[in-house]
């Protein structure tokens, strides 16, 4: 029994030492860019990832990257009806607005192609979808990534 409480007490004193010398890439107040990675087609999550993306560049002052993947290339595409939100402004509004404060927006090149059958031509005024781009955005230093 002692033998087993010493070796408990040896694990948390080796985890505790490994959590204190893991090194803190981002800190609560230490980020300069805010990354959201939209995967779904829904326009509620997509109008909650747009605008607490939008709220945080307000509030932390910082640079905001929404990047649309997965089934998300669906909403940027600009032959398709864009959904309206309950407020009653569009994903596509809401995304020239974001863009308008300064927010960048990207889509996966990859899931454009294989998910939404889509080219740049299809794309949202602003939209870019640069090779990369999304994996640049979420591995930066000082970024707080956030997932919809």
């Amino acid at each position: 029994m002692i033998l087993c409480r010493r070796f408990i007490l040896v694990i948390l004193v080796l985890c505790s030492v490994a959590m204190l010398s893991a090194p803190h890439h981002v800190r609560a107040e230490g980020f300069k860019q805010v990354v959201t990675s939209v995967t779904t087609d829904d326009v509620n999550r997509a109008a909650m990832a747009i605008q607490f993306t939008r709220s945080i560049m307000q509030e932390k002052n910082c640079a905001g990257v929404l990047f649309f993947n997965v089934y998300g290339v669906n909403l940027v595409n600009a032959k398709i009806a864009s959904p309206t939100y309950d407020s009653g402004e569009s994903i596509a509004a809401m995304l020239a607005d974001f863009m308008k404060a300064g927010g960048q927006v990207f889509a996966c090149p990859m899931c454009m192609k294989h998910v939404g059958k889509m080219t740049n031509a299809d794309l949202l005024q602003g939209v870019a979808a640069v090779k990369g781009a999304g994996v640049k955005a979420v591995s930066a230093s000082d970024t707080l990534v956030l997932s919809y």
